[in-house]
C-alpha cells in the first residue's frame, strides 16, 4: 500500500504534550486530556511586562470548569464567576513541583519533577511568544549536536502498518487529538535526537580520520547547579555585560521572563532547575551555547581553528573533543572550566576520559558482541538453511498483527504455497541458560558495567523479537488457513500436524525469551529498562491473544491462532516472572515506579494471571495485626497510588486493599499544611485525576477535591463536568498499551 504523508496541525497548547512532562511517567499518565481542557475552554496566560500575568478563559457559567481553574490557580471560585479574565499576583504562580525518585545507578537515585498545571500553562504562552527567539538563541554554537532548529511540522505516513502497530480503536474523544503520538517535541532538533546516533554518524568517523585523540568530558550535576539568573547573563553576552548594563530588576525581556518562569515552577528556587521536562533542557542549552561560543572564540584567538586543529561536539552536557596536539586539549579544558564557573557550573573530573585512536570503547566492543549474540539467538531458522526463513526484503512487505483488534484477511492459499509451507520445517534455537552465560561473559571480558549496555541490549532484543515473530507468522498463518480451505481438504491433517509442531516450538521459544529478558532485567531495574521489558511483554501478549479473521464469501470467519494450552504456558510465565520481580524488589520510599509499571501490563491480561492479594501486600510491605487489620504503611507517592488504583480497578479481590490505600492517602494529604498542599503539583494533579476515576466512590473523590481548596458543592459540579471531560491526566479505562508504548519510547532522549 502506498504511504501517504499527512501534515498534522496543532494549536500552541501542544507544548503540554511534549515539553513539560518527564519521560519517566506511567504509560497511563499523559497531558492529552489536559490539552483538551485548555483548548476547549480557551485557557491561556498572557505574559505581562510588569512581572504580572493575566489569565484568560472562555466565558462560562459551568462551575465545574471554574472550580478546576480555582484549584489550579489557588484563587476563590468567586473571582472566576461572570468574567473571562483575571489578573494574577506576582506570587500566584509560585508552585511546588512533584519531585519523585527513579533508579539511576545501583546505589544512586535521580530525582525528576512533574511541574504544576499552572506552570505548564505558562510554559505554553512562553513558547508561543518567544519561539523564534529560542531558536535564535539555540543556534549560536558550532559545538552543539542537539538543539532546537525550528518549530516541528508534525506528520506521519499513513499506511497499513501504522494502523496495525497503533491499534484501530479510536473513540470520539481521541479523535479530538488524533495522532498525538507524533508529538515528540515542540521543536524539531539538529542533529541527533539520541546520543547513540552520533557514534554511528559520519561526523564521528570523519573526526577519527583526522584526529588521534578524543577527550570526553561531562558537566557535573548540570541541571542541579544551574542558577536561574544565568539565563539573562547568557542571553546578554556574559555576566559582566549583564551586570554593567542591567539593574537586576524585572525588565520584561525574554531573559527576565524565562528566569522568573523557571523559578516559579521550582517554588521560587534560583539554584538549580527542575529535571525531566524538555523545557529545562532548552533552558540549559541556551546557557551551554553561550559557553560553547566563548570557548570557540577564545581558542580561535589563540590560533586554534574548529574543524582544522580540533573538532568539538556537545550533546546536552556531554562534550566530545577530538585533537592531535596536547596543547589545544589543555586550552579547552582550562577555557571550559573558566566559562562554566561563570555560570556556577564545572566539569566532572571523574568522568573525563581520553581515548586514543581507534576510538572504540569497551562499551562499543561489548555492543558488537551482543549484537552477534542476539542475531544468533533471537531468530527463526529452517532445517534446510542456517539462516532466516525469509529475506529482509520479504519481511518489509509482511506485517505482524499487533493490533488490539482482529485483523481482516482476504487470503486464498494456492496448493503450491500450501505444500511448500507444510514441507518447510522451521524452528528457534534460543536457550536461555546458554544465552545468559554468554551475556555475562561478554560483559565481563569487555570490563563494562551492566548498566552501560543493558538498555541497548533490551532495545535490540525487542526489535529482533518482533522480527522473528514476523517471520514465524508468515509461515504459521498459511498453515492455519490451509485447515480452513475446503479446496485443500486433503492437506488438512498434514497442515494441522505441522501447525502443532510450530505452536509448540513457539511457546518454548517465548518461554526462553521471558527467562532471558527477566534475567537481564534483574541486573538493572530502571524505568527505561522496565519500558523495554514491557514492550517485549506487550508484543508477546498481543500476538498470542489475537486470532485471524478471514472473509469467507460475504461472511467473516475467526480462525483460532493458538491453543489455550500454548497461551497458558507463556502467560503464566509472564505472571510468575513479574511476581518474582515484585517480591524481590518491593516498593520503597525512594523509588516507587520502576516495578509498579508491570501492574499496567498485568491489568491488560486475563484476571487469572493477576497477582493474589497476599502478593500485593508483600510487595507493598503491608503488615497485619493479630486481628487481621492492616497496619499503616510507609506513604506512597501519588503516581504510585494512581497505578495501584488503576490495577485494583473494581476487582473484589483488591477491594479492602484499595479502600485502605485510598484512606491512608487521604489522611496523609490531610496532614500536610493546608496552604502548602493547595500549591503542590502532586496533590492538585492527584485530586483532579481522582475526580474522573471510575474506581472510587464519588464521596471519596469529593474529599480529595476539598483537600485542595474547593467547597463540597463545587466538588460535586467538578465531578459532573468530568463526565464530559472524561479524564484529566490518567486514562483510567480503554488503555491501548501498544499505542502508549510507541508514544512513550519515541520520546526517549538518552540511550
Amino acid at each position: 500500500m502506498r504511504r501517504k504523508k499527512i501534515r498534522l496541525r496543532y494549536k500552541k497548547e501542544r507544548v503540554v504534550f511534549s515539553d513539560v512532562l518527564p519521560y519517566e511517567l506511567p504509560l497511563i499518565f499523559s497531558n492529552r486530556y489536559f490539552y483538551m481542557f485548555l483548548v476547549k475552554n480557551g485557557i491561556r496566560l498572557e505574559l505581562g511586562a510588569n512581572d504580572k500575568n493575566t489569565l484568560h478563559w472562555n466565558l462560562t457559567s459551568d462551575n465545574g470548569i471554574l472550580g478546576i481553574l480555582s484549584i489550579i490557580f489557588n484563587r476563590p471560585i468567586e473571582e472566576f464567576k461572570g468574567r473571562n479574565s483575571l489578573l494574577l499576583n506576582v506570587s500566584d504562580l509560585k508552585r511546588i513541583p512533584f519531585v519523585y525518585g527513579i533508579q539511576h545507578k545501583p546505589l544512586k537515585h535521580r530525582y525528576l519533577s512533574l511541574i504544576h498545571p499552572a506552570n505548564q500553562i505558562k510554559v505554553v504562552e512562553f513558547y508561543n511568544k518567544y519561539k523564534d527567539a529560542i531558536i535564535y538563541l539555540c543556534n549560536k554554537s558550532n559545538f552543539s549536536i542537539r538543539f532546537p532548529n525550528k518549530v516541528a511540522c508534525y506528520f506521519y505516513y499513513k499506511d497499513r502498518l501504522h494502523n496495525v502497530l497503533l491499534g484501530k480503536k479510536t473513540d470520539k474523544v481521541e479523535m479530538y487529538f488524533s495522532e498525538y503520538e507524533n508529538l515528540k517535541t515542540f521543536f524539531s532538533y539538529k542533529h541527533y535526537t539520541n546520543i547513540y546516533k552520533f557514534y554511528e554518524d559520519y561526523r564521528y568517523q570523519r573526526a577519527e580520520k583526522k584526529f588521534a585523540h578524543l577527550l570526553k568530558m561531562d558537566v557535573q550535576c548540570c541541571f542541579d547547579s544551574i542558577y536561574t539568573h544565568s539565563i539573562a547573563w547568557a542571553i546578554s553576552g556574559g555576566v559582566d555585560i549583564y551586570k554593567d548594563n542591567f539593574n537586576g530588576k524585572f525588565d520584561g525581556s525574554i531573559g527576565a521572563h524565562w528566569d522568573k518562569m523557571m523559578q516559579e515552577m521550582n517554588y521560587n528556587e534560583t539554584n538549580g532547575i527542575v529535571i525531566g521536562p524538555e523545557c529545562s533542557r532548552i533552558f540549559a542549552e541556551v546557557i551551554m551555547q553561550h559557553v560553547d561560543h566563548m570557548v570557540e572564540q577564545q581558542l580561535l584567538e589563540k590560533g586554534y581553528r574548529h574543524k582544522v586543529d580540533y573538532e568539538c561536539y556537545r550533546y546536552v552536557d556531554d562534550y566530545f573533543f577530538f585533537y592531535n596536539d596536547d596543547a589545544v586539549k589543555k586550552e579547552v579544558e582550562h577555557l571550559l572550566q573558566f566559562y562554566l564557573k561563570e555560570f556556577k557550573l564545572s566539569l566532572n573530573q571523574e568522568k573525563c576520559e581520553i581515548i586514543d585512536r581507534p576510538f572504540i570503547t569497551n562499551i562499543t566492543k561489548a555492543k558488537i558482541e551482543l549484537d552477534e549474540l542476539l542475531n544468533d539467538n533471537i531468530k527463526l531458522y529452517s532445517e534446510d538453511e542456517e539462516s532466516s526463513v525469509y529475506s529482509e526484503d520479504e519481511l518489509e512487505q509482511t506485517e505482524l498483527d499487533l493490533s488490539e483488534d482482529k485483523d481482516e484477511w482476504t487470503i486464498e492459499v494456492d496448493r503450491n504455497t500450501a505444500v511448500e509451507n507444510i514441507d518447510k520445517k522451521v524452528y528457534f534455537k534460543l536457550n536461555s541458560t546458554d544465552f545468559n552465560k554468554r551475556f555475562k561473559a561478554i560483559v565481563s571480558t569487555n570490563n563494562v558495567e551492566l548498566i552501560s549496555v543493558l538498555n541497548y541490549t533490551m532495545a535490540r532484543f525487542a526489535s529482533r523479537l518482533e522480527r522473528s515473530l514476523k517471520k514465524f507468522d508468515k509461515h504459521y498463518k498459511v498453515l492455519c488457513l490451509i485447515a480452513e480451505d475446503p479446496q485443500l481438504v486433503d492437506l488438512h491433517a498434514l497442515a494441522n500436524k505441522e501447525r502443532k509442531k510450530c505452536e509448540k516450538s513457539l511457546s518454548r521459544y517465548l518461554f526462553n525469551v521471558l527467562d532471558t529478558v527477566f534475567f537481564l532485567y534483574a541486573n538493572s531495574k530502571r524505568v527505561n529498562t522496565t519500558l523495554k521489558v514491557i514492550q517485549i511483554l506487550n508484543t508477546i501478549r498481543i500476538y498470542l491473544d489475537n486470532d485471524y479473521c478471514i472473509e469467507d464469501g460475504n461472511n467473516k470467519k475467526v480462525v483460532r491462532r493458538f491453543s489455550e494450552y500454548a497461551r497458558e504456558i507463556v502467560f503464566k510465565k509472564i505472571r510468575d516472572e513479574i511476581s518474582v520481580v515484585m517480591q524481590v524488589a518491593p516498593v520503597n520510599e525512594n523509588i516507587q515506579l520502576e516495578t509498579l509499571y508491570f501492574l499496567i501490563v498485568l491489568r491488560s491480561m486475563n484476571r487469572k494471571y493477576h497477582l493474589t492479594r497476599l502478593e500485593v501486600e508483600k510487595y507493598l510491605k503491608i503488615e497485619r495485626g493479630a486481628d487481621g487489620s492492616i497496619k499503616p504503611l510507609r506513604q506512597l507517592n501519588m503516581l504510585a497510588v494512581t497505578i495501584l488504583i488503576y490495577y485494583f480497578g473494581n476487582s473484589k479481590r483488591y477491594e479492602e486493599l484499595k479502600t485502605f490505600v485510598i484512606e491512608q492517602t487521604r489522611q496523609y494529604i490531610e496532614s500536610i499544611y493546608g496552604p502548602r498542599r493547595k500549591i503542590s503539583a502532586e496533590f492538585v494533579i492527584f485530586a483532579l485525576d481522582l475526580a474522573a476515576c471510575p474506581y472510587i466512590r464519588p464521596s471519596f473523590r469529593k474529599k480529595f477535591l476539598q483537600l485542595v481548596g474547593v467547597s463540597k458543592s463545587i466538588s460535586e459540579e467538578i465531578l459532573s463536568y468530568m463526565k464530559h471531560q472524561r479524564y484529566m491526566f490518567t486514562k483510567w479505562t480503554g488503555v491501548d498499551i501498544t499505542k502508549e508504548l510507541n508514544a512513550k519510547i519515541s520520546q526517549e532522549v538518552y540511550s
